[in-house]
């Protein structure tokens, strides 16, 4: 199995030094994910990030963790994507998600789509990234996009696009994204996040079973497609994670809180599942950290 760890927010330290420590201490990716803000915590450009990662680093792989469709066009993200796979000597994974936050749309004057909505625009901006990722150029009438560059081939080269990554657990979303992707990620919290926020009452009540019921949805489309893991996890013994554990109590995600060997455990039943990557985005301090000592273990699980 693979681990990613996914930049903790915010960003009060130096980004150079904590890339290369995930690279030392054996992750074998880092990403960053691609918010204005969630609550009162702001968010860098994402690809601004992920070009600094790209020069701190020479090992690692990197991934956008996801980037926001509902704020980015699929152009510029295929742009974005294309020039962070040359800078990193093609170690970058194109992760490209629908958006959920709805606080971001709001208060910088546009409407938040609904969910269908949001579908709609997901599926076809996969699919004009998709195109260009294998042309260079994109002939494209949708409900939403309408994309024609014939004549005008955006940089990056066709012959070795990176890989193109969705993230989904809804039925609808799985079924459209799946046959346009070279790995799918299944956001095990998916559920919690469709109200526009995180329902941590919500976030509570998603069961193991749902997650079981994404990967067959996925497996019945493309049996051999790579699956990986969405999860937010506050590892280690102190206070934020002993209340993040104590109000999740028997919940299934809670088994993603606590105690690092524990949590690695938790890992390794999603192994049996078939995920065999795993982007972790820290709920608590220190929760990747305390991780480390158990990677080259946990990687060797399900390997």
């Amino acid at each position: 199995m693979e681990f990613y760890a996914n930049l903790p927010m915010p960003l009060n330290f130096d980004l150079h030094t904590w890339a290369q420590q995930r690279e030392a201490a054996g992750w074998d990716g880092i990403c960053a994910s691609d918010h204005l803000w969630v609550n009162d915590s702001p968010y860098p450009h994402v690809f601004t990030i992920l070009g600094a990662m790209a020069q701190a680093t020479s090992r690692i792989r990197l991934t956008s963790s996801f980037a926001n469709n509902l704020f980015r066009s699929p152009v510029e993200f295929a742009q974005a994507a294309l020039t962070v796979a040359h800078l990193s000597g093609n170690r970058f994974d194109a992760g490209l998600g629908a958006g959920w936050l709805e606080d971001e749309m709001t208060r910088t004057g546009r409407r938040y789509p609904t969910g269908g909505e949001r579908v709609t625009m997901y599926r076809e901006a996969m699919t004009i990234v998709r195109q260009i990722f294998h042309t260079g150029q994109c002939d494209f009438d949708g409900e939403v996009y309408q994309v024609h560059t014939a004549g005008k081939p955006l940089f990056g080269d066709p012959t070795n696009p990176p890989p193109l990554i969705g993230a989904a657990s809804g039925p609808r979303a799985l079924r459209e994204i799946t046959p346009l992707v070279d790995r799918m990620e299944i956001k095990a919290s998916g559920r919690s996040t469709r109200g526009g926020t995180l329902d941590m009452a919500t976030f509570a009540t998603i069961t193991e079973d749902e997650v079981k019921i994404a990967i067959e949805r996925v497996r019945s489309i493309r049996p051999e497609l790579p699956l990986g893991g969405f999860l937010l996890v506050a590892v280690g013994d102190s206070d934020p994670v002993r209340n993040l554990k104590h109000l999740l109590g028997d919940a299934y995600l809670g088994r993603f809180m606590g105690e690092a060997e524990a949590v690695a455990q938790a890992f390794a039943e999603l192994g049996d599942l078939g995920i065999d990557r795993l982007q972790l985005t820290p709920f608590a301090p220190g929760s990747l950290e305390a991780l480390e000592p158990f990677l080259e273990s946990m990687q060797k699980a399900n390997s």
